[in-house]
This record gives structure tokens, C-alpha cells and sequence, in this order.
């Protein structure tokens, strides 16, 4: 197995190719784009006037949110609205979504957010007749089902958006998710910014997007239009400053585990999935994108990531079977 010199990427890794050089494709962009993407006073100078657009243009609207996020009940979107509340001062519309797969962790910690935090908030609850097409199809087709929350959480908040004359959509994601996959400056933030469903769910789904525009049941929402900010693009914080903030200003309990989504239960799953298909854990292109940025050395990342393979190595048969009850279609 060859792997990049630089990041400690396999050569197995969707999307990559390794140069004579032995770096692949992807820290070479990372190479390249260093300057931009490290230049976090630049890069929040450019949230900070983007979130002030966006009270401007709620305010011409008569909107009552300046911006929506999705709240999962995970630290990540619970920081992102802390933020968005205390530091820049925006009216915040919260929502989460109902996919069955929320642990008593994240419902805990949603109820908390809304307790400490002055914002108003939605539950949506799609059909289940759709939700189980949808984690179905993606199963047989894709061997995964992450791709249907994804989709689902920004396609409600294009519409929530879209309702509510809100302007901006600021989300959660990390600069590992983001820059994970990035070899060329389309659809990767800084450098592009997302003013349509499609636009957003490009850097996800590729080419694929343009696939099932159309031709499929997926509604990207032609004439929806919002941009869309990921928050810890443009703002460096490191995950203890962001508990510790969590902790001292809302009472966060950290989960037990220190593995990574303790909102979601159906994680294993997804993790024993990608395993399976890729041969590599989740946050694989993740753990690359702090090695480029210095925030791991190679062998720690291998540690970890060697950590994600021992946990997923072998489901519980019990929770294999809760999900396979949760995204069955009905008869």
C-alpha cells in the first residue's frame, strides 16, 4: 500500500493521486492555497462583514433571523449558535432535525441550548415514508446512508430559509470535512461561497449532484436562495477552547465516550459501512487535513484513526438490527 509522504493519505482514498514526488493531490492544493487558507484574521474579518451583510439584508427584508443553524445537540452546532448569539450579535433561528438516530446525549443538549440560549427553534419531522426510501436507496446504491441527513438538513434549511426571508445559512462543519476532498478552488469555501442548495451540496456529492438534478427524486430547490457560511472556515478554535466555552457559559457535560458523534447512534454504523467499502475510517480525510495544517504529526493521526478501526472493527448485532428496523421501507 503506498501512502502521501506528506499527509499519511492511503493511496486507496477516493479521489487521490499521488505524484513521483510521493504528495498527493490534495496537499499540493493545500501547498498551494497555504497563505489564504492560514490567514484566519483575513478569513474572520470576511465572516464578521458577511454576518453584518446578512442583518443588513434581513433588516430590508423585515425578517426576524438574521441566520438559521441546524442544532444537532453536538458541540459543534451548539458553539456555532453561541457564537452567532454573544459574539456577532445575530438573531439566530435554530432547527433540528428528527431523523430517529438522535441519542438521549444530543436531546439532553438541545434542551440545554434552548435553555441558555435566546433563540427560537424548530423540530422538523420528515415523513417516514420518505426517510426510510431515502436511507434504503442510499444503502443499496451507496453503501452509506450520512449522505440522506446531510442532504435533508440543508434542504429544510433552504426552505426554512426560504420561509422566513432569512439571508444566511451558517453551519457546523469543520475545516477537516471541508478541505478534505479539495483539489481545485470549485465549491470549497473560502474560495467559492454557496448561494443555492446545489451550490452547497456540490463539494459533497461532486459530480453526482448534477446527476440527480432532474433525473431522480431529490428536490434541490431551483429558486431557493441563501448563502451559506461554515463557521469554522473563517474561525480558529481548537475542540478543548470549545468545550471549555461550552462548560463555563452553558453547562456542557462532555460525552463519556471520546469517540466522535455522540449525537448520533447510528455512528458505528456508518463507520463499519465506509470500512467496509473504502477499507479506512470516516474521518480519514479529516485526520490528513490536520496533518497539513500541523495540528497532528502523521503517526498521531495513524493512532487515532488505527483507534476508529479497533471501535468499528465489529458491530453490535443488536444495533445493527435497531437500524436495520429504523431504515427499512414499510410494507
Amino acid at each position: 500500500m503506498r501512502y502521501c509522504e506528506t499527509c499519511g493519505l492511503p493511496e486507496t482514498y477516493k479521489g487521490i493521486q499521488i505524484g513521483e514526488d510521493g504528495t498527493c493531490n490534495f496537499c499540493k492544493f493545500y501547498e498551494k492555497h497555504q497563505a489564504r487558507l492560514r490567514d484566519y484574521d483575513a478569513l474572520e474579518a470576511f465572516f464578521a462583514s458577511r454576518a453584518e451583510a446578512a442583518k443588513e439584508e434581513a433588516k430590508r427584508r423585515g425578517s426576524r433571523f438574521d441566520c438559521i443553524v441546524g442544532l444537532s445537540g453536538g458541540k459543534d452546532s451548539t458553539y456555532v449558535i453561541h457564537q452567532l448569539r454573544k459574539k456577532y450579535g445575530m438573531r439566530v433561528l435554530a432547527f433540528t432535525l428528527d431523523n430517529g438516530f438522535s441519542t438521549k446525549f444530543g436531546t439532553d443538549n438541545v434542551r440545554n441550548a434552548l435553555d441558555k440560549l435566546d433563540v427560537e427553534h424548530i423540530r422538523v419531522t420528515p415523513s417516514e415514508d420518505i426517510l426510510r426510501k431515502y436511507y434504503e436507496k442510499s444503502l443499496q446504491l451507496l453503501k452509506n446512508f450520512c449522505g440522506v441527513c446531510f442532504h435533508l438538513m440543508y434542504y429544510y434549511a433552504y426552505i426554512l430559509a426560504s420561509q422566513n426571508g432569512i439571508p444566511l445559512i451558517v453551519n457546523g462543519r469543520t475545516r477537516g470535512q471541508i478541505l478534505q476532498s479539495a483539489a481545485a478552488e470549485k465549491g470549497i469555501e473560502p474560495f467559492e461561497i454557496s448561494q443555492s442548495l446545489k451550490e452547497f451540496e456540490y463539494q459533497m456529492f461532486g459530480r453526482l449532484v448534477d446527476k440527480l438534478d432532474g433525473h431522480s427524486c431529490i428536490d434541490l430547490l431551483h429558486g431557493a436562495q441563501a448563502e451559506s457560511l461554515s463557521y469554522f472556515m473563517y474561525h480558529k478554535v481548537s475542540t478543548e477552547e470549545m468545550l471549555e466555552v461550552l462548560e463555563r457559559d452553558m453547562g456542557w457535560k462532555r460525552p463519556e465516550s471520546s469517540l466522535p458523534h455522540a449525537d448520533c447512534w447510528a455512528h458505528p454504523i456508518a463507520e463499519k459501512l465506509c470500512l467496509n467499502k473504502f477499507g479506512y475510517p470516516v474521518r480519514t480525510g479529516e485526520m490528513a487535513v490536520l496533518v497539513r495544517e500541523e495540528e497532528l504529526t502523521k503517526d498521531e493521526a495513524a493512532r487515532i484513526l488505527q483507534g476508529d478501526r479497533d471501535a468499528y472493527a465489529e458491530v453490535d448485532p443488536e444495533l445493527q438490527a435497531r437500524f436495520d428496523a429504523r431504515t427499512r421501507q414499510r410494507k
